[in-house]
């Protein structure tokens, strides 16, 4: 088996069996909270072999500095598939006769992390009225200023290598965890993320397995190609919100200086993401999300053609009815706008009544399938 496909086991004490969730990773031993019996911490060699890879920086190691443990667990992913199948409106009918689920994964991935100041310099055209009466006019005039702060960055340790067994994951799932909403979430529970040193295992042993994908890119050079970009953005946003309303133009220039204690190194962590592969017929979909974040998620699913044109339908239908309001109350009087009105609201009421029946129609489908599960009950 290769490195990156080594799965994390559930940690039990060797003398009295408990269940040990909470521990130090880079501890040579654990001693068990119920006994108070000390052992090898089996956890430290596997995520070395699991991490090594290519090379990093001088002064960085392979292994990663830190694990964010899961905030969710496998019942947590069921649901929000369930949830999802269940609510949306175009999804056929008869999805849970015809579901079938691949294997479930909890995946480990490696992000780099870097931590440091930028100061940015700003400029624009801002909008001034000029003139008055029919000659009032709108001049544009140049607008300066300067923003600067302290960031901490994640940018991807891991690169995918398609085709290749040993650290290769789906296209869709690469695209999720490089996503810029993914990274916004982990930027902002840093402060726990990083001041944590522990790993978290579930104690359920229906649970899923972890898998860690390994460290394959440098440190540096993901720096210089990524972070230094990410940080770059930062300080534009900051700078499109200083920038007065209005504004055209904006230009800035960043200077970007690292921690000394990042210049040499920097800090990885493993970062905790849900993911399945699912069936409908013969088609296949995905499902994936955050580890810490349930509503932090990307999905595939069977669309219902009938369903969706006449969605389609009702959504183009409500626009055609905004605009004959619009025309029959510059021409004809508002008063008559109230005909689109009143068939709007009657169309708007029979499309909910369909859609809330078709729910019932699936979530009586996922009992049949999944028994009264909790989550049916709350839909």
């Amino acid at each position: 088996m290769s490195t990156n496909q080594e799965y994390l086991k559930e940690l039990k004490c060797s003398g009295c069996g408990q269940s040990i969730t909470n521990f130090d990773k880079n501890s040579d031993t654990v001693v068990c909270p119920f006994c108070k019996k000390e052992f090898l911490n089996p956890f430290k060699q596997q995520l070395q072999n699991a991490a090594a890879g290519g090379a990093v920086t001088s002064g960085n190691s392979n292994e990663p500095n830190l694990i964010y443990p899961f905030q969710t667990n496998v019942e947590d992913f069921s649901d929000q598939i369930i949830t999802n199948l269940i609510t949306t409106n175009d999804v056929p009918l008869d999805i849970f006769q015809q579901l079938s689920f691949d294997r479930i994964e909890r995946l480990y991935v490696p992000y780099f992390s870097y931590q440091g100041s930028y100061y940015s310099s700003w400029n624009c055209e801002v909008p001034r009225k000029v003139g008055s009466g029919q000659d009032q006019r709108t001049e544009y005039y140049p607008h300066s200023g300067f923003t600067n702060g302290n960031f901490r960055v994640l940018c991807p340790a891991w690169a995918n290598t398609p085709g290749s067994d040993e650290n290769s994951l789906p296209s869709e799932l690469t695209r999720f965890i490089e996503n810029d909403d993914v990274m916004k979430e982990f930027k902002e529970i840093n402060g726990s993320l990083f001041e944590s040193s522990m790993v978290q295992d579930s104690s359920n042993p229906d649970d899923p397995k972890f898998r860690v994908m390994k460290i394959n890119k440098d440190a540096r050079s993901t720096w210089n190609n990524e972070g230094q970009r990410v940080v770059e953005r930062i300080a534009e946003n900051k700078a499109g919100d200083q920038a007065p309303s209005g504004k055209r133009n904006l230009r800035c220039s960043t200077s970007v200086e690292l921690d000394q204690s990042y210049r040499d190194r920097s800090e990885s962590v493993l970062v905790p993401f849900w993911y399945t592969q699912y069936s409908y017929g013969d088609q296949q979909f995905f499902f994936v999300s955050s580890g810490v974040n349930k509503n932090l998620k990307d999905w595939t699913h069977p669309i219902d053609d009938a369903m969706h044109k006449r969605g389609n339908l009702f959504m183009f239908g409500m626009i055609a009815l905004v605009i004959i309001a619009l025309v029959l109350g510059f021409t004809a009087g508002w008063v008559y706008t109230i005909i689109p009105a009143v068939i709007g609201v009657v169309a708007a009421v029979i499309n909910g009544r369909i859609n809330s029946g078709n729910k019932a129609q699936r979530i009586a489908a996922a009992r049949a399938v999944f028994g009264d599960l909790e989550i049916l009950n709350k839909l």
